[in-house]
């Protein structure tokens, strides 16, 4: 079984894209920290965002699990991080789930030198044109809104752009 370890900008990107149920095609499950819950779910509840009600039918659906983070070892502190990230780290630390999903600078760098892997949003997206599930027009129409969402530098855009016009069929 293939797992990995996401904090909440993800999971909100995917759901927001309408990419979340192709996530699951790469990762049997998702196991995510209560903290992440309570700002993908509870929150996006509150505050009624679509990708709320999606996420939260995953963990119905039981591909994403919500697990508990053991707040008793400050071994992982690191003070720029927020929760979320903290606990997602720390539960893959854990849980030795070496693959993350974040996509956040700060909070990648330093999940990197917990010899964790890491994969954001944008990695997923090309892993899913990689692996057959969408196709290049799709995949690059899924960049788009992707952009509209959450800041992509012309740069990043333009990389991952090239990218997924370079990935061998």
């Amino acid at each position: 079984m293939k797992a990995a370890i996401s904090n909440s900008g993800p999971l909100i990107h995917l759901a927001s894209t309408g990419l979340l149920d192709f996530l699951f095609y790469l990762y049997n499950v998702i196991l995510i920290p209560e903290s992440v819950y309570e700002e993908t779910v509870i929150r996006g509840k509150e505050q009624e965002f679509p990708d709320a009600l999606l996420i939260e039918k995953a963990i119905k659906d039981k591909k994403i699990e919500v697990k508990r983070v053991k707040k008793n070892s400050d071994k992982y502190f690191y003070s720029k991080l927020h929760q979320g990230e903290f606990d997602a780290i720390r539960l893959a630390l854990d849980s030795k789930i070496e693959i993350i999903l974040l996509d956040d600078e700060e909070a990648r760098i330093f999940a990197r030198t917990m010899n964790l892997k890491v994969k954001g949003t944008l990695g997923i997206l090309i892993d899913l044109y990689k692996e057959g599930y969408i196709n290049l027009e799709r995949s690059l129409q899924y960049l788009k809104k992707l952009n509209s969402l959450m800041y992509l530098s012309a740069d990043v855009y333009n990389l991952v752009e090239e990218r997924l016009k370079r990935v061998k069929k």
